[in-house]
């Protein structure tokens, strides 16, 4: 019984979506009703403005480094269960119709708990994705692809097929971006699409 409340508090704690707190509190919009309808630091950017991105993701991880931190207080064997928890709180919350963001920040605030040196390199390849194609979304993708590789690499085996469905699950929700890139039809950074 305490394991279900533990993974349920890990699951509320990424339901906080900082884009849809930010943008109905400070600008006073659904940012899922504007730009690509998406609750995530990408769209954040997009219709709020760097700053506010910015601020979705620092959000969006913290929320994944409270959530194992806490989690880690409590039982150090359920830091994996509790990471998908928290992602899944993040890309489904309750609250909002079940339609959240993508999970890379909560994702990368979460692995940064279970091992720093798998958040650094997280961040990294998502950083270095970003700027060698201006793509947002592929240097996300690239992220959720390297994570199993990358947590093996690291020594790590505990829960590896919650790691997989965690990488599965963010391809998975870059599904739209997965079609425009096909079509180059994905807009880059600073472009007009």
């Amino acid at each position: 019984m305490a394991n279900i409340i533990i993974l349920i508090l890990s699951y509320l704690i990424g339901s906080v979506s900082g884009s849809f707190i930010l943008g109905r509190f400070a600008m006073g919009i659904d940012i899922r009703k504007k730009g690509s309808g998406n609750a995530g630091t990408t769209n954040a950017i997009r219709v709020m403005g760097v700053k506010f991105g910015a601020l979705t993701f620092f959000i969006d991880f913290l929320k994944g480094v409270i959530a194992i931190a806490i989690v880690s207080k409590l039982s150090k064997d359920l830091l994996v269960p509790a990471s998908l928890c928290c992602i899944l709180g993040h890309d489904f919350p309750f609250y909002m119709n079940f339609k959240g963001g993508k999970g890379v920040a909560t994702t990368v605030g979460c692995m940064t708990m279970i091992d720093i040196r798998l958040g650094a390199l997280l961040g990294i390849i998502w950083a270095i994705g970003i700027l060698l194609t201006k793509i947002v979304s592929i240097g996300s993708i690239l992220l959720f692809i390297c994570l199993t590789p990358l947590y093996l690499f690291l020594g790590h085996s505990q829960y590896l097929f919650i790691i997989i469905i965690i990488g599965v699950l963010g391809i998975y929700r870059h599904q739209s971006n997965i079609i425009r890139l096909k079509n180059k039809q994905e807009p880059k950074i600073g472009g007009k699409k």
